[in-house]
């Protein structure tokens, strides 16, 4: 944590109180006990929070942040279940120093199941949009649901998922509709979440927590560096710990895909993000920064995925 970064301790709960350990750290205005306006030094946007019904709740974050913050979670003191769902646009880049300074894009992990009595903390990068769902939901409600749940995972946002969130993300909050969609949202968020969760329960591959955080650190693996060439399964399964296809076999049970195939596909996101950021001369520029020497093949990949070409979405940089 730098120095000099605001840190606030808080806790998730059902009910609005909890609420006022952020108020009271960024001095910001709470509203009805369900909207938080961000219209200070600290940050600017909004937070609404409402209790979609007994058991369940969910909190919407919109916000800019122009300060250092750090949040950490404490554990809850009832017994819940947390989901988060970040729609944070872009990857993170990293200079490297030394050999050259090598620049290194990751992508991030932007769905969690976790469980309430953990602590965890959250930094925003100060002048990025941060847009979160977050649902709490208490134990006795998930598992009359789906039963006793065992296992907890950190993935990407499902693509069901993400589609639902965006009908949420250009709307204005102050509509008067605006609650009551977020509480439709909420429902069916968790809806599939449930789905994965009992999905990872009962499958005949059953997974130990041991198994999940195995694959999950070769997925931060993966994601941590899209420039470099696909390390290989016996290193993947190394990682994990576990033999070469028991790894393909769970990989493909949390991720929906391949090692491979979730590796291209995630480098391909990148390039839609680097040919439309301005920032490239031209095409060949953008595929020989992911490795690709030969732009036609970088072209057909690209396509393939998207289905399109590269040249239909390229902001070239402009000269000065």
């Amino acid at each position: 944590m730098k120095e000099g970064t605001l840190h606030i301790k808080h806790r998730f709960e059902l009910t609005a109180e909890w609420q006022q350990e952020i108020v009271d750290g960024l001095g910001n205005k709470l509203i009805d006990d369900k909207y938080m306006i961000h219209d200070g030094r600290a940050a600017t946007g909004f937070s609404l929070f409402l209790e979609v019904m007994p058991g369940l709740s969910v909190l919407l974050m919109d916000v800019v942040y122009h300060i250092d913050v750090a949040f950490t979670r404490m554990a809850s003191r009832e017994p819940l279940y947390l989901m988060y769902f970040d729609l944070n646009e872009g990857f993170s880049t990293r200079i490297v120093e030394g050999d050259g300074q090598k620049v290194r894009y990751s992508s991030n992990i932007g769905m969690g199941f976790i469980d309430s009595d953990t602590q965890s903390t959250l930094i925003p990068s100060p002048g990025e949009r941060y847009y979160s769902l977050r649902i709490f939901a208490s134990k006795q409600l998930i598992n009359s649901i789906v039963g006793e749940v065992t296992l907890f995972f950190n993935t990407h946002v499902d693509s069901a998922s993400r589609l639902i969130l965006n009908e949420l993300k250009d709307r204005p909050f102050n509509t008067p509709s605006y609650e009551l969609l977020l509480k439709g949202v909420a429902l069916r968020v968790l809806t599939n979440t449930l789905n994965r969760v009992r999905e990872l329960e009962n499958s005949d591959h059953k997974m130990s927590n041991t198994d999940v955080k195995g694959v999950m650190e070769t997925v931060k693996y993966l994601t941590s560096d899209l420039l470099m060439d696909f390390p290989g399964l016996e290193t993947l399964a190394e990682i994990a710990g576990m033999s070469i296809s028991k790894y393909k076999i769970l990989f493909s049970k949390m991720m929906n895909n391949s090692p491979q195939r979730f590796f291209t596909k995630e480098k391909l996101s990148l390039a839609n993000n680097l040919l439309q950021k301005g920032t490239f001369a031209s095409i060949k520029d953008v595929a020989l920064e992911l490795g690709y020497g030969k732009p036609g093949h970088f072209a057909s990949v690209y396509k393939k995925n998207f289905g399109y070409l590269p040249s239909d979405v390229f902001v070239k940089k402009v000269s000065v």
